[in-house]
């Protein structure tokens, strides 16, 4: 099993709001090419590429893996025509009957018509790589077990900083947000998160080397 982050996520918001650049990462095994998430509708170009990279186009996808439907992790599912797409029941079911400010729902009416499969807690959905559900920053948000000890976890987990510090920035659910992430740093080794790039959950916390800046709608900031 090969398991490949395409698109690193970038972890800020604006004056104006959330730009979400949201990862997207490839998961090949048994003859499947699988993407978990999708990315942003503004990063297509940038997906072509970097599945062109990997000997691959968009027509070679055969399933891809929603984590939630929040705009930036959706945007781009129509590129896929091939492929099966698989969601939690809960996240289509808020995302059409009760989405929140996020929730892409034009998408949500995409899918409609497509291949869809609705997924839950514990399910293998190819070999060695199972369902996990991380309610908290959506209700419905799933993630996947790849292996042992990778752990493909979307927003539940967005950033380091949400990593080192159990602190959810943005969650419908705080506490549920907070032991979604104690289960997942138990679990794993290896993180792919939702607006970062690949995540080792012993890395130590080094307070002389700031990575990035957290900048909040407010105009606050946060060195991280």
């Amino acid at each position: 099993m090969k398991v490949k982050m395409l698109l690193e996520g970038k972890p800020f918001q604006t004056e104006f709001g959330i730009v979400g650049y949201s990862s997207v990462t490839l998961i090949q095994v048994d003859g499947r090419n699988v993407l978990f998430d999708t990315g942003l509708k503004g990063c297509a170009l940038q997906l072509k590429e970097a599945l062109k990279e990997e000997g691959l186009s968009c027509e070679d996808i055969t399933d891809v893996v929603i984590s939630h439907m929040h705009f930036d992790h959706v945007g781009n599912v129509s590129l896929f025509q091939n492929a099966h797409f698989y969601v939690s029941k809960t996240e289509w079911v808020q995302g059409i009957k009760d989405p929140d400010e996020w929730h892409c729902v034009p998408t949500c009416e995409y899918l409609r018509g497509k291949n869809i499969t609705f997924v839950e807690e514990g399910e293998e959905l190819f070999p060695r790589v199972v369902v996990m559900e991380f309610p908290g920053h959506t209700s419905g948000l799933i993630g996947l077990k790849c292996g042992e000890d990778i752990i493909l976890c979307s927003d539940a987990i967005k950033n380091r900083y949400e990593l080192w510090q159990d602190i959810p920035l943005m969650s419908i659910d705080i506490e549920k947000s907070k032991a979604t992430i104690e289960r997942i740093k138990k679990e794993a080794k290896f993180i792919y998160p939702g607006h970062d790039k690949v995540l080792e959950v012993a890395h130590p916390i080094d307070k002389e080397e700031i990575h990035f800046q957290l900048r909040f709608a407010n105009g606050s900031t946060l060195e991280v």
